[in-house]
């Protein structure tokens, strides 16, 4: 019995795996898929504005203890941090912030002779 008759155990493990990888993959997409983006999409939007708020609060109540100014900076903080959690909510929400080279439909592709290196 020579060197190429016997049978490499690793080798042998190796396709047991991958026999039982494509066996598990499932074959499309989960049905629930777009439901699942909808749902984390909505949780972000909702997480966005009560977090911005909290935080803003907890800055106006640092700063009335510090300058004695108490309300007034927790009143002014809590509406600095509405608007800044609804800019948030906007700018998820309308796609602003996305990867680079996020194009919507209806923008113009830059011409065909443009090159980003020219000065």
């Amino acid at each position: 019995m020579d060197e190429r008759d016997k049978v490499d155990p690793l080798r042998e493990l190796g396709d047991r795996l991958d026999r039982a990888r494509k066996a598990r993959r499932p074959a499309r997409a989960p049905a629930n898929a777009g439901t699942n983006a909808a749902l984390a999409k909505g949780w972000r939007v909702g997480l966005e504005l009560v977090v911005a708020v909290a935080v803003a609060v907890f800055i106006g109540w640092a700063v009335d203890q510090g300058l004695g100014t108490r309300p007034w900076g927790m009143i002014v903080f809590f509406f600095l941090g509405i608007a800044a959690g609804m800019w948030n909510v906007y700018r998820a929400v309308t796609g602003m912030g996305q990867a680079m080279g996020f194009r919507r439909g209806g923008q113009k592709q830059p011409p065909a002779d443009w090159d980003e290196d020219e000065d």
